[in-house]
């Protein structure tokens, strides 16, 4: 299977000239929830649902304790799990910043280059709505 892909041209917001700009959309066709991933995890290991579940909050559980350690989670061959953080807002500017003040902003995701070699290898393919179903938002 490939991944599909659309085109965009968008306007150069100083020229108007809308042929130098070009935006490539990824377009998916479904958004998995947590019993189908377990559906899938089950199916493509040959576990029971029940040890597919388990297994993923085990390790959903580890990523969020090691975040709310202070660590970066950095998993070879696919990608680093971090945090980003910020002031409350409603703190007003010059004043003293405690630890109480400091929120959680982000918690990002960074893949490594051999996962996106790896995502990539499946190739793209253009979206053609004549040839294609229509997508699932």
């Amino acid at each position: 299977m490939s991944i599909l892909y659309k085109t965009t041209r968008f306007a150069d917001t100083f020229s108007g000239d809308k042929e130098t700009n070009v935006r490539v959309q990824l377009l998916s066709w479904d958004t998995l929830n947590t019993k189908a991933f377990v559906e899938y995890l089950a199916f493509k290991n040959n576990i029971s649902k029940g040890d597919a579940y388990k297994n993923l909050s085990m390790v959903l559980e580890g990523i969020e304790a090691i975040l709310k350690n202070g660590n970066i989670l950095n998993l070879d061959d696919f990608g680093s799990f971090s945090l980003n953080g910020s002031f409350c807002e409603d703190k007003e500017p010059g004043e003293n910043h405690r630890a109480e003040s400091i929120e959680v902003k982000n918690v990002v995701f960074k893949a490594e280059k051999h996962l996106k070699k790896r995502i990539a290898a499946a190739g793209f393919e253009k979206y053609n709505p004549e040839r294609h179903n229509k997508r699932k938002y």
